[in-house]
């Protein structure tokens, strides 16, 4: 066989009938043996075809590969089909081959993996495109899902579409979902979810033009359903011409909205809602808001959100410190629990002493508790059936025998329910308070600060103070954008 050049050593080798030997070749010999398929020479022309069957070579089956994939001539792509070639580079190519040759795409359950097949659902290559549909028919609810689904939602017309509505795969994003279903034209399982339009508007305020105006397509097709969502007239390009005040909004709206907002992180909105809402919505955010890192941008109300989080910090009394002249009973006897005699006991001599204690040592003894049990424990428990009020009363004070959750509670003694009660200070809305309710907060007793309920009464105090001085009545509303909706004779859910 000659030595050079490669066309006359491919040659050489075809014509001697050197079929093996030519099998193992570089890329540069492929490329000569894809064009000796057409030499003149019947015998040199049929060993090309032979030779290119058997390829041994990851470089050559590469550039075998890359000619098919530039022209998409025939004959090879019959061979990557029978022969099974997959290229190894790069990613488009090798899944573009994989897909020719019937085999399974390496992690379809990948996102990237999922946007290079989608243009292959309209692929020339019939065996491309079933191919293409079979993968992502199989792929599993995550990121790789949800790529599939927004390419559904950008042509509702398109294959993507056909298979999410076929296979019932849905975003992960409820409001993208509710989205979905809407643009597919799949109403009776988005009514099935959301049939008073709360995630669809939701949905709505983060939209793109066309998705919008494709929602209102569907809106428009007089589909009685559609009878509460109602189209604001009004408003020009970027401002939303339709709302509902939060004050206005379900609770289950509220912790869809709240949860919305968490998902796409939109702290500055979220800050603006807990302004308004009561606290047994808006004190939990307040640890979200610590862990984000994220800081208002204006100076005033960068200062009022630092001090909130100041006032919540930890939820639980401040760190002891000395009592001092006009420090309570109660402050003192709390601080005497923390100190080192107390807090050297164990669990159970705690509980042991609290039995036979006079109310100032329970108290002591019931913060040095909170130092080591839990709420929901035996301790707590035991804490609650003490027969001194006052013990009672630290149990809620030192927040051992309190949880955020519970909206009231429960004891015949006057002090605990007005002092520890949830009722009220977790159902009051800043954004309604008056004068008359901050001087009432402002003149509690030291107890009422004492504890979890004392933090939101700190933070509830530091808000009204700030919306009161400052004159700031502006209602939060949520938004729909740019087709906003609002929900008409909403019916509120328990």
């Amino acid at each position: 066989m000659a030595s050079k050049p490669v066309d006359v050593r491919v040659r050489s080798g075809l014509k001697a009938g050197a079929v093996e030997r030519l099998s193992t070749g570089d890329a540069a010999t492929v490329r000569e043996l894809v064009a000796a398929r057409a030499d003149r020479d019947g015998t040199v022309a049929a060993n090309a075809q032979a030779v290119l069957g058997q390829l041994s070579n990851q470089d050559g089956v590469d550039a075998l590969c890359t000619l098919w994939a530039k022209d998409r001539d025939e004959g090879l792509g019959a061979l990557i089909a029978q022969c099974r070639y997959v290229a190894s580079k790069p990613a488009d190519l090798r899944l573009l081959t994989a897909l020719k040759a019937r085999r399974r795409a390496e992690q379809v359950n990948n996102e990237k993996v999922v946007t290079r097949l989608l243009p292959l659902l309209e692929d020339s290559d019939e065996t491309v495109r079933a191919g293409a549909e079979e993968h992502l028919r199989r792929v599993q609810p995550g990121p790789a899902q949800d790529a599939l689904c927004e390419a559904a939602i950008r042509n509702v017309r398109g294959p993507a579409a056909q298979i999410c509505i076929e296979t019932g795969k849905r975003p992960s994003d409820p409001e993208r979902a509710c989205l979905l279903l809407v643009v597919t034209g799949q109403l009776d399982a988005y009514f099935a979810e959301d049939f008073e339009f709360q995630n669809l508007r939701l949905a709505m305020e983060r939209a793109r033009e066309t998705e919008q105006a494709q929602v209102m397509d569907v809106y428009r097709q007089g589909d009685v359903r559609w009878s509460g969502f109602i189209v604001a007239g009004g408003g020009g390009r970027g401002k939303p011409v339709g709302s509902k005040p939060l004050s206005a909004c379900s609770e289950r709206e509220i912790r869809l909205w709240i949860d919305s907002k968490l998902r796409h992180s939109d702290w500055q909105e979220l800050f603006a809602g807990f302004l308004q809402l009561p606290a047994k919505y808006g004190f939990p955010l307040l640890d979200r808001f610590r862990q984000s890192g994220w800081q208002p941008e204006q100076a005033e109300m960068r200062s009022l959100y630092q001090q909130v989080l100041a006032d919540s910090e930890g939820k639980l009394l401040p760190p002891p410190k000395e009592p001092s002249a006009t420090s309570s009973c109660f402050e003192q006897w709390l601080a005497r629990g923390r100190e080192a005699e107390l807090t050297k006991l164990s669990e159970q001599e705690l509980l042991s002493r609290l039995g036979e204690a006079a109310p100032p040592d329970g108290v002591a003894i019931v913060a040095a508790l909170a130092q080591q049990a839990k709420p929901g424990s035996e301790a707590a428990k035991t804490i609650l059936a003490s027969r001194h009020w006052l013990a009672r009363l630290a149990g809620y004070a030192s927040g051992l025998t309190y949880d955020l959750k519970t909206d009231a509670v429960s004891d015949p003694n006057l002090w605990i329910t007005d002092l520890a009660g949830s009722a009220g200070v977790l159902e009051v809305w800043p954004s309604t308070a008056t004068p008359a309710d901050l001087e009432e907060l402002s003149n509690a007793p030291a107890e009422a600060f004492a504890g979890k309920l004392g933090a939101v009464r700190k933070v509830l105090q530091t808000v009204m103070g700030h919306r009161i001085t400052t004159g700031v009545v502006e209602e939060m509303v949520v938004e729909a954008g740019e087709f906003a909706v609002v929900v008409d004779d909403f019916e509120e859910v328990e």
